[in-house]
């Protein structure tokens, strides 16, 4: 059984729009790792493309190893991922390129192919059969491994965008905010992809019981040609492909924040821990429920600390690790509370819901009613209504 010669074209159609992404981004003047880096982690799918066409196509046993191995060259986005973002916020990636961990499940798939190189011709053709059926559990089980190790890293990847958007947001840094919202584009243009091949893996399971090899070859173009959508539109909408010029500048104005992110992960590590004052919480409760600063719009992170007479840094690693949440979240929760104790307010009846919006400290109606609803579950509007009744 031979691909469609359709499936063939639309796959080549997609790995020729990728590949001129990708050339586009190293081939640059005054180039900077950032590019380069955005350029491999498009590369991955135009080459698993590539891969399976030439591994179906051809139909060949002595091909049975390029199965592992597209899964494991696969398994090195993870960590490029990570280095990317890491890139992109201004960061060395020396901490992700020294930890070996990271690229130990790739090399482990890598190594397991040279077991399909070795077998005998006639154990080669009989587990071809097996993968073209979808029933071969190794093949099966590693492309299950590779969709949840993405999975973890786009996590992590995740969680590591949020805590710069909220760390820039509580020092006031702007400089952050078109990289930070390309970083969340593009993460969930993966995660939307990586949606998609895991349905093409699932879906033929679920309905036949087993995995069909040829799935991938409908869904992996529809991701490509996506992806270049997404590439075209996006990436040069936000303005984040650099040159050296340009990513010196970048970085520049986000070393302070990014000094201040590692002083803080420093100082959350227990064997760095300082000995916070036990009236530490004491003195934010009394700033917040007394002297009620969070309805000072625009309260930011070093404006607190000032207040305490300790550092930034100290006053942010005490809340993320003895309050577990941010500065942000922190105050959000004192709002909602001054909010809430407004709206059912006697003395404020008259007053209208954004106003009560601003005088618990949020900037804008937008921000009031997306927050106040995420911490009561109803808008201030039907809260103010309900209690009204």
């Amino acid at each position: 059984m031979h691909p469609e010669p359709f499936l063939c074209q639309l796959n080549l159609v997609a790995i020729v729009v990728l590949v001129t992404i990708v050339c586009s981004l190293l081939f640059r003047k005054n180039n900077v790792k950032a590019n380069v880096f955005l350029a491999l982690l498009v590369f991955y799918v135009p080459l698993s493309i590539a891969l399976n066409i030439v591994f179906l196509l051809f139909h060949q046993h002595r091909l049975l190893f390029l199965a592992p191995l597209n899964i494991g060259i696969n398994l090195t986005f993870g960590p490029v991922l990570l280095c990317y973002i890491y890139l992109i916020q201004g960061k060395s990636i020396t901490t992700v390129t020294r930890n070996v961990w990271h690229f130990v499940p790739s090399v482990i798939v890598l190594f397991s192919s040279t077991y399909y190189l070795l077998i005998p011709e006639q154990e080669q053709m009989r587990l071809l059969n097996q993968v073209i059926a979808g029933k071969e559990d190794f093949i099966n089980g590693i492309n299950l491994f590779l969709l949840l190790h993405i999975g973890f890293y786009l996590t992590i990847a995740w969680k590591k965008v949020a805590y710069y958007k909220h760390t820039a947001t509580d020092l006031g840094v702007t400089e952050t905010a078109v990289s930070v919202t390309w970083q969340r584009a593009f993460l969930s243009c993966i995660i939307v992809a990586n949606i998609l091949l895991l349905l093409a893996y699932v879906v033929p399971m679920l309905v036949t019981g087993e995995a069909h090899v040829y799935s991938d070859l409908i869904a992996a173009p529809v991701v490509a040609i996506g992806m270049y959508v997404f590439m075209i539109y996006k990436g040069l909408s936000y303005h984040v492909i650099y040159n050296k010029a340009e990513y010196k500048v970048f970085a520049e104005a986000v070393a302070p924040l990014n000094h201040f992110m590692e002083e803080v992960e420093l100082l959350e590590k227990p064997q760095k821990q300082p000995k916070y004052g036990d009236d530490m919480h004491e003195k934010l409760e009394q700033l917040f429920m007394s002297q009620k600063i969070h309805t000072q719009p625009g309260l930011k992170l070093h404006d607190v600390a000032v207040l305490l007479r300790v550092s930034p840094a100290v006053l942010s690693a005490f809340i993320n690790t003895h309050l577990k949440m941010t500065f942000f979240e922190m105050v959000n929760k004192y709002r909602v509370q001054e909010a809430r104790r407004l709206l059912i307010s006697p003395d404020c009846t008259s007053y209208k819901v954004e106003y009560i919006g601003e005088l618990s400290g949020f900037n804008s109606r937008a921000s009031f009613f997306s927050v106040f609803k995420k911490h009561v579950g109803k808008t201030p509007q039907v809260f103010k209504e309900e209690h009204a009744q």
